[in-house]
């Protein structure tokens, strides 16, 4: 392996890599391998089964099939000490030189099982692709942004909650999330593709994605999907190869309640409630965030659980009623939870519906969307 490139484009490439690698605590280990078409292959392994691989120009001095090894870390510090110029890489038998106009600089390489003995993970048979999906990077970034928080890595949880459930069928497309005390599901609509697939993928990979999709500007990503296997992303400049939580995911449909078992449904300024739930925390002395809404008429009440008598922890503001079963209805949540959700919004009113055991939130478009969002989340008490 014999090539030359300049120092400022190895770097950016390398960067980007980096910052993913260092956000997940993952290994710093990637591989160098000159590709057929004379281009340096980057290849980033998360473990055995899930890999990065990103393409560079270079100016081949001597093509071989070696692949080199070495730490990422290491390589862009030395990278950040030079200025843009060209640099020349050779193999050695344990070391990766580099040749500059300034000395010898020897780069330590080693053996990473997860990198030889995985090298090829891409290379899978073309019969075996059940369906390409083709998304806008924008949206695609958007959606990541929704669902990730509701989908948190934890433990105690079944592996198949610690991810987003994606489903298309031929009208439309949902990715779907929850940690079991909150779901949101978001449904682009108009959406079309040649058959019905549903497939669910990590929290942790779709975080790589994420940051990929940073670097994306006005793209088409390709996503291919091998079935019960592996999915694949084709970004721009890059390609990631990660494998699916083999499980079916729960029937979240059958947690969603019907329209006509609403007690009460309301639409009311986002900022307000907000606001509202922000300032009532503020002084509520109750460690566990919990908080009454009580809907009196055509006003709500909110207040702390635990010192309702409290003057300055309750607050009471007015919104504009649709449907009313309950004149008087009490249920309670949890109150960091629905601050995490409105500060997920961007539009300014949102509509309410309160049910027995539950809450449903919809954002209020001011124009007609082809996307669209439903948010439930589970009550903590009901008088």
């Amino acid at each position: 392996m014999y090539f030359s490139v300049l120092s400022y484009f190895l770097l950016k490439k390398l960067h980007t890599l980096y910052k993913i690698i260092n956000i997940n605590n993952l290994s710093n280990s990637i591989t160098f391998e000159i590709s057929k078409k004379n281009q340096l292959k980057i290849i980033w392994g998360l473990d055995s089964k899930n890999l990065i691989y990103t393409y560079m120009k270079i100016n081949v001095q001597k093509h071989t099939e070696e692949k080199v090894t070495l730490s990422i870390k290491f390589m862009i510090n030395v990278l950040t000490t030079f200025s843009n110029e060209e640099l020349f890489l050779k193999k050695k038998k344990n070391t990766l030189n580099i040749y500059s106009k300034q000395g010898v600089y020897k780069i330590p390489t080693y053996y990473d099982s997860n990198h030889n003995k995985n090298i090829n993970i891409l290379i899978l048979c073309k019969s075996s692709v059940v369906c390409k999906i083709s998304l806008f990077s924008k949206l695609f970034l958007k959606i990541l942004n929704k669902t990730l928080f509701f989908s948190t890595r934890n433990e105690e949880l079944p592996p198949i909650l610690n991810g987003v459930f994606f489903q298309f069928f031929t009208h439309e497309a949902n990715f779907v999330a929850t940690d079991t005390y909150r779901l949101i599901k978001y449904t682009i609509n108009n959406f079309k593709t040649d058959q019905r697939i549903q497939f669910t993928i990590s929290s942790q990979y779709l975080n790589i994605v994420r940051e990929l999709l940073k670097n994306e500007k006005k793209n088409n990503i390709i996503i291919e999907y091998y079935e019960k296997k592996n999915i694949i992303f084709y970004f721009k400049n890059h390609i990631f190869s990660c494998q699916l939580i083999n499980e079916n995911y729960p029937d979240y449909c059958s947690v969603i309640p019907h329209n006509n078992q609403c007690h009460v449904s309301f639409i009311i300024n986002k900022f307000l409630l907000l606001n509202t739930i922000k300032r009532v925390s503020i002084f509520s002395k109750n460690k566990k965030n919990f908080i009454d809404f009580h809907f009196n008429h055509n006003k709500l009440k909110i207040y702390d659980q635990n010192t309702i008598d409290a003057h300055n922890s309750i607050s009471e503001i007015k919104c504009k009623v649709f449907s009313k079963k309950m004149k008087n209805m009490k249920i309670g949540f949890n109150s960091q939870f629905l601050i995490e959700i409105l500060s997920s919004l961007n539009e300014d009113f949102v509509y309410f519906e309160l049910y027995h055991k539950m809450g449903i939130l919809r954002p209020l478009y001011k124009k007609k969307k082809e996307e669209s969002i439903f948010i439930l989340i589970m009550s903590i008490i009901k008088v």
